[in-house]
């Protein structure tokens, strides 16, 4: 980590000699010019476990985010964006009977509201250094924004554009709050006991091919260095990947993981085929990293992520009704070494609909049953209405 950190000094060391892109402006212009966006969310999940005499539990809240950015100014922007869920009690399950659904609140069952983003940008000529509480979305640490909000990361982070085809990230995570991080999806909490610190390389060729190279170092848990290639042409889409883990401390994070992904539209339909493997010593497992992670065979429930010696199909197809309509089937089996805890097959039905460039709905409906132990078999149906500004 240390040669990382080092790394992330020297570039912005390199970012101050660089010769500002736009001209200056006063502090004050730079806020009457600054830029309002946001997003309105109503969320309902309803989660059914078929063990006998498990109760179902529901929720349904509104949130949302509203983020303020400063134009440039001495070559920096400020910005924050206040997150928030507040539930509707009427349409939620009662907390006292343990029919609530907690994935829109906090640890307790109740609304929140924090501080999602606050950061400041310092632009250079071919890139940029972000502190702060931002948003980041490369292979293992990312968004994976699958309820109220995104993940977000207290961070510094350096991106470079080296050259037309040719991006450089570099970066240092603290804290992380969100969905994925645990406990009060409101609450920043570290991520490691001196951070993880994460450098990658992005190239994009002007036809059909796309690559990336990632080094992730998870200080007292593990590294990950992990690879990947993208091919699209027309109709016909195709990509591999290749992760290793080396553990540190005795995580249980070590081992290889490969994936090989491709898909295929004609007409309206556009049919999909992924796969995982991974290969691991009793007890150990990959990792999702900070977020959803990067696997191909991943479903509205399943990954691979902490499976010793994971196997992972999926199968899909969309139908794109219409420009703004689209409905998808996908069908899924994850396994464990010898099927021991896990011996798992999803099925998810996904629909979308974009009413315009600002609001969209979408529905999923999952069924997860697994053999090896019933009582993390369950069926779950979400419902999101979003309407972004």
């Amino acid at each position: 980590m240390k040669n990382i950190t080092k790394f992330i000094m020297a570039s912005l060391i390199i970012s101050t000699m660089s010769v500002p892109v736009h001209a200056a402006v006063s502090f004050d212009q730079a806020i009457k010019e600054g830029a309002t966006s946001g997003q309105f969310r109503l969320g309902y999940i309803s989660s059914k476990p078929d063990t006998a005499g498990a109760k179902t539990t529901s929720a349904t809240a509104i949130g949302g985010k509203i983020k303020f950015e400063t134009a440039e100014w001495k070559r920096m922007q400020f910005a924050i964006s206040p997150y928030f869920s507040e539930k509707i009690e009427s349409l939620s399950g009662d907390k006292a009977n343990s029919e609530l659904n907690t994935d829109f609140f906090d640890s307790n069952g109740d609304s929140y509201a924090y501080l999602g983003e606050a950061y400041v940008n310092y632009s250079f000529s071919n890139g940029s250094v972000r502190f702060g509480r931002q948003t980041l979305d490369n292979p293992f640490i990312n968004t994976d924004e699958i309820r109220m909000h995104p993940n977000t990361f207290r961070a510094l982070w350096v991106n470079m554009k080296l050259s037309d085809n040719l991006t450089l990230d570099a970066g240092l995570v603290t804290q992380m709050a969100g969905f994925d991080s645990g406990g009060s999806q409101d609450k920043f909490k570290r991520v490691s006991n001196d951070g993880v610190s994460a450098l990658g390389l992005t190239y994009k060729m002007k036809a059909h091919h796309s690559f990336q190279a990632w080094y992730y170092d998870f200080n007292d848990q593990y590294s990950q260095a992990y690879l990947d290639a993208a091919y699209e042409n027309g109709h016909f889409s195709a990509g591999l990947q290749y992760s290793k883990y080396d553990e540190v401390n005795n995580s249980n994070i070590n081992g290889s993981v490969w994936g090989v992904t491709a898909s295929y539209t004609l007409a309206d339909f556009t049919f999909a085929l992924a796969i995982n493997e991974s290969s691991n010593d009793a007890g150990e497992s990959a990792s999702l990293g900070l977020g959803g992670g990067n696997y191909f065979a991943a479903m509205d429930e399943m990954t691979i992520g902490d499976l010793t010696n994971a196997a992972a199909q999926v199968v899909s197809v969309e139908y794109a009704a219409t420009e703004n309509f689209t409905a998808s089937l996908a069908v899924g089996q994850f396994e464990d070494d010898n099927k021991t805890t896990t011996d798992t097959s999803e099925t998810d039905f996904v629909l979308g609909y974009s009413v315009n460039e600002k609001l969209n709905v979408e529905f999923v409906h999952a069924v997860v049953d697994n053999k090896a132990d019933a009582s993390a078999s369950f069926s779950r149906n979400f419902a999101r209405v979003n309407y972004n500004f």
